[in-house]
């Protein structure tokens, strides 16, 4: 889990730089109003992965049948958070759910860039 952080941590500018992107594209549209969906999508993004880190941190420290039950859990609590907050956004306005599961899958796919970079890094 420190891993994840701390490789979270030294490439908050990649972040900054999607966040800014995103909230750009929806500002020259007329759109100022969903760039709160731009932050929801992000925190989103972060505490699903935070969860992950954590899963598999008490995973690998737990016996093999146990690892399952955690991993299985922690899908299921990933998922549970991801479907609550759209279903919420959802509910508000269509426009703010589509911003704000475009937002998460757009942070989501720069998180596996980040961590992948980094990997690729420490193996070269």
């Amino acid at each position: 889990m420190r891993q994840v952080l701390s490789t979270f941590k030294d490439s908050w500018k990649t972040f900054l730089a999607v966040a800014a992107v995103l909230s750009l594209q929806l500002i020259s549209a007329g759109q100022l109003g969903l760039c709160g969906a731009v932050l929801i999508g992000m925190l989103l993004n972060f505490f699903y992965w935070l969860s992950t880190a954590g899963r598999l941190e008490a995973a690998a420290q737990a016996p093999a049948a146990q690892a399952k039950r955690i991993m299985l859990v922690g899908l299921l609590l990933r998922l549970l958070m991801l479907f609550a907050v759209l279903a919420v956004a959802v509910h508000i306005s269509t426009r703010l759910f589509l911003a704000t599961a475009v937002s998460f899958g757009v942070f989501y796919l720069t998180a596996l860039f980040v961590l992948a970079r980094s990997e690729v890094k420490r193996k070269f």
